[in-house]
C-alpha cells in the first residue's frame, strides 16, 4: 500500500463524507423524511434528527473507491469480465493499471500503463498501452527471464534482471547504452466478484432498511431479509467459513457445507449486533472504527487495507455531524440502514481476510475485533428470553444504557466503551501472534463471561 496515497484518499472521503452528510441532512429536514423522533420510552435525544448517516457513508465509500482507481495501481481480474460476458475468446483477459517509472541520469518520469493479461493453454500474452496514447504494444514471453515486444513494425528483445527490464541488442546481449525500466514492487488493488457483489449486495441492504427507517419493518422480517441476502451473496462469491481455526487433536474442524448456514448465521448476527449497540451517539461508528484498525494492523501494509481506510475516512465525516462538531443542531444518526450496513461490511471483512485464501488471521481471533457488540447482542437476548420478553423489543437493558444510569455522562461511556473495545482489539492482537487459536477462544469465553456477570452486577445494584 502507498501511504500517500492512502492518505490522500482518507482525506477526499472525509471531505466527500461530510458534503454528504450534510446534504442529506438538509433534504431529509426539508422533505421531513427519515426523520427520527424523540419520545420517553427509549429515544431521549431533545430534537428530531435526520437518519441519513448510513446513506451518506456508503455512497462516501463508493466515491473513495472510485477515486483509488485512477491513484492506485489497480488489478481488474479476469472473472469481472465473465460477469458480463459468456464469449469466453473476448474476455479471456486480466486488466492491470501499473506505475512505470523510467530512471534516467537527469531525471525520473513515471507512467501509467494499462496491461492486458490475454490467457491462453500454454501462456500468457500481453498488450500494453501508455496512459493517453492510442498505439498498443504487444509483448510476448520468450523464456522465464526473456520477452519480445512489438511496437508496429519494431521489435525489440528484454530481459528482466533484479527487477530491472533491460533492452538486448541484436545478439541478445544487453545494451548497456540504454536505460532500465524499474516496476513499482507494490502490489495492485484488486477489483474481484468479492468486492462488486459487496458494493451490489451493500446497496441492496440499504435500500431495504431505508424503508425500514421510514416505515417501519417488523424484526422477523428484517431477520429474513439478513438470511436471504447473505445466503445469495455467498452463493455470487462462493465465499464462506470453511474452517472456524479450532482444532481438535491436532486437527483443524472443516465445516464443509455446514459452513453456508454456520456463515449465514454469523453475519446476521453480528449485522443485528452492531445495530443493537447501536444506542448511543458515537458508540457504534466507534466500535467499527477500532474493528477497522485492527484489520489495517493485522494485514500490514497489504493493498486491501486501502478499503478501510476509505471506510475510516467515511466514519469521520459522519462522526463530525454525530458528536455534534458542527453543532448540536446539525446532529445526524446512522440509522438502521448504517448501522447494519456497517455491520454487514464488518463481517463479510472478517471472513474474507481470515479465509484459507487470504489467511491474513485465524478465524476465531476475528471474535476479538467485534467483542463487545457480540458479547453485548448475547446477553441482551438472553435476559429478554429469560424474563420472557421479545428479543428484539426496544429497552434500556445495554451496557452503555446501565452506565448511564449509574450517573456516568454520555460522553464518559463512549469514552470507556471505546477504550474497552480497543482493548480487546489489541488482546485479540496479542492472541494472533502469541497464543494457539483454541487457547484464544477460552480466552474470550471467559472475557465474554465477565461482561455478562459485570451487566448483571449493575442490574442488581439498582
Amino acid at each position: 500500500m502507498d501511504i500517500s496515497i492512502a492518505v490522500v484518499v482518507f482525506l477526499l472521503t472525509i471531505f466527500g463524507s461530510i458534503s454528504l452528510n450534510g446534504l442529506l441532512r438538509n433534504i431529509a429536514r426539508e422533505k421531513n423524511w427519515l426523520i427520527d423522533i424523540p419520545n420517553r420510552s427509549r429515544k431521549f435525544h431533545h430534537r428530531p434528527t435526520p437518519l441519513t448517516g448510513g446513506i451518506a457513508i456508503q455512497f462516501s465509500m463508493i466515491l473513495g473507491f472510485l477515486s483509488l482507481l485512477f491513484l492506485a495501481d489497480v488489478k481488474l481480474e479476469k472473472e469481472v469480465f465473465d460477469l458480463f460476458s459468456s464469449n469466453a475468446e473476448t474476455v479471456d483477459r486480466t486488466v492491470y493499471k501499473k506505475s512505470l517509472r523510467l530512471e534516467e541520469s537527469d531525471q525520473q518520469t513515471v507512467f501509467d500503463l494499462l496491461v492486458f493479461e490475454n490467457e491462453n493453454n500454454i501462456s500468457s500474452d500481453y498488450e500494453v498501452r501508455l496512459d493517453g496514447i492510442d498505439n498498443t504494444i504487444q509483448i510476448k514471453k520468450i523464456d522465464e527471464v526473456t520477452f519480445r515486444v512489438t511496437n508496429g513494425n519494431e521489435v525489440s528483445n528484454y530481459i528482466i534482471r533484479n527487477g530491472e527490464v533491460t533492452l538486448l541488442d541484436d545478439e541478445n546481449n544487453i545494451d548497456y547504452s540504454t536505460n532500465s525500466f524499474i516496476f513499482d514492487t507494490n502490489n495492485s488493488f484488486e477489483i474481484n466478484n468479492f468486492i462488486l457483489f459487496f458494493i451490489l449486495f451493500g446497496l441492496a441492504l440499504q435500500i431495504f432498511t431505508v424503508f425500514d427507517d421510514a416505515r417501519g419493518i417488523p424484526a422477523k422480517y428484517r431477520i429474513l431479509f439478513h438470511i436471504v441476502i447473505n445466503f445469495f451473496f455467498i452463493m455470487a462469491t462462493g465465499i464462506y467459513i470453511d474452517e472456524i481455526g479450532i482444532t481438535i487433536n491436532e486437527e483443524v474442524i472443516k465445516l464443509g457445507a455446514w459452513g453456508i448456514p454456520f456463515t449465514i448465521f454469523c453475519v446476521t448476527g453480528i449485522i443485528n449486533a452492531f445495530n443493537m449497540i447501536d444506542g448511543l451517539n458515537g458508540l457504534c461508528a466507534a466500535m467499527i472504527c477500532s474493528a477497522l484498525v485492527g484489520f489495517i494492523i493485522l494485514t500490514g501494509l497489504d493493498v486491501i487495507n486501502y478499503a478501510f481506510i476509505i471506510t475510516l475516512g467515511a466514519l469521520f465525516g459522519f462522526l463530525m455531524y454525530n458528536l455534534g462538531a458542527f453543532g448540536v443542531k446539525r446532529r445526524v444518526f446512522l440509522g438502521d440502514n448504517g448501522s447494519s450496513f456497517l455491520g454487514f461490511f464488518i463481517a463479510w471483512s472478517c471472513i474474507y481476510l481470515s479465509s484459507s485464501e487470504n489467511n491474513f488471521f485465524n478465524p476465531v481471533n476475528a471474535l476479538w475485533l467485534v467483542f463487545i457488540p457480540l458479547c453485548d447482542c448475547i446477553y441482551v437476548i438472553f435476559d429478554r428470553l429469560s424474563r420472557k420478553q421479545k428479543i428484539f423489543s426496544a429497552e434500556r437493558n445495554h451496557l452503555h444504557h446501565l452506565l448511564i444510569e449509574k450517573g456516568l455522562s454520555a460522553s464518559n461511556v463512549l469514552s470507556l466503551m471505546a477504550i474497552l473495545s480497543i482493548s480487546m482489539m489489541a488482546l485479540g492482537l496479542y492472541a494472533e501472534y502469541y497464543l494457539n487459536s483454541n487457547l484464544s477462544l477460552y480466552l474470550f469465553i471467559l472475557l465474554g463471561l465477565s461482561y455478562f456477570l459485570f451487566n448483571r452486577l449493575l442490574l442488581k445494584n439498582d
